[in-house]
């Protein structure tokens, strides 16, 4: 199991956003801990460019995170709405 760390911002971001997409992002980040690239659930991709860094989808929204294979720890660095700089890190 990977245990996951949200920074600052992805915290606010999570207080913010709608209690419906709020739902749908909490269960992502425990599927996460046990998976954490699950390609069919989520359209996860790496993103081009980085290392270790993948997008996850959920519907309008993308969760952008690190992931530090060994420690076994994911870094949720973004929750935002798709636009033009989403992938910009």
């Amino acid at each position: 199991m990977f245990e996951i760390f949200l920074n600052n911002a992805s915290k606010k971001a999570l207080k913010n956003l709608d209690k419906r997409i709020v739902k749908k992002v909490k269960k992502a980040l425990i599927d996460l801990k046990n998976s954490p690239v699950p390609v069919k659930k989520y359209d996860t991709k790496k993103v081009s460019g980085e290392q270790d860094t993948y997008r996850l989808r959920i519907s309008k929204y993308r969760i952008v995170y690190d992931i530090d294979w060994s420690n076994r720890a994911i870094n949720i660095l973004k929750i935002e709405k798709k636009d033009e700089k989403t992938y910009r890190l």
